[in-house]
């Protein structure tokens, strides 16, 4: 709801508050002058904002909903049309497959040798290359390996072929 629309029930309210205080404003003003009748105004103010914090004041903190994350594909279309985006962009750049694809490709392989086979990608990479590359024609780790340094100027060379992309998220389907 917005601010104007929450004040439209008490526009007579708020009418009535105006024309009271333009009222005894003008009282004051004739009975003891202008000074005292602008001290009249500054005070109905000040007591019209307390009245306000007081009115305006929540109850109670409201409830944070907690945030909801989806481990699944994307499923909105926007969220489909991105993930093809990312996966076309690293088949043509490496700065677009170091930067973007890899660290989520990453996570998921980390996730998964750690849930399934007991073994940290950070703390035994040998052991991660060995799950990795078993069973594949590929050397699919020199695409995963986290200690792989980026080479100079990466946006000008190719990213990941598309074939080897496809057989390394098909791996990581199987682990």
């Amino acid at each position: 709801m917005t601010g104007g629309a929450r004040w439209r029930g008490a526009r007579r309210e708020v009418g009535v508050a105006i024309a009271l205080v333009a009222t005894v404003t003008a009282a004051t003003w004739v009975l003891a002058g202008p000074t005292i009748a602008g001290l009249v105004v500054l005070g109905c103010g000040a007591a019209a904002l307390a009245v306000l914090r007081v009115l305006l004041a929540p109850a109670a903190e409201p409830e944070i909903a907690p945030v909801q994350f989806s481990h699944g594909p994307p499923t909105s279309f926007s969220g489909l049309w991105r993930a093809q985006a990312d996966l076309a962009d690293a088949t043509r750049s490496l700065a677009a497959w170091h930067f973007g694809i890899r660290p989520r490709l990453q996570n998921l392989l980390a996730a998964r040798l750690a849930e399934r086979h007991g073994i940290s990608l950070a703390a035994d990479p040998d052991a991660a290359r060995r799950v990795l590359n078993s069973g594949t024609r590929h050397d699919l780790w020199s695409w995963m390996d986290p200690r792989r340094p980026l080479p100079p100027d990466p946006s000008s060379q190719p990213g990941i072929p598309p074939g080897l992309l496809a057989a390394l998220i098909d791996r990581l389907e199987q682990l």
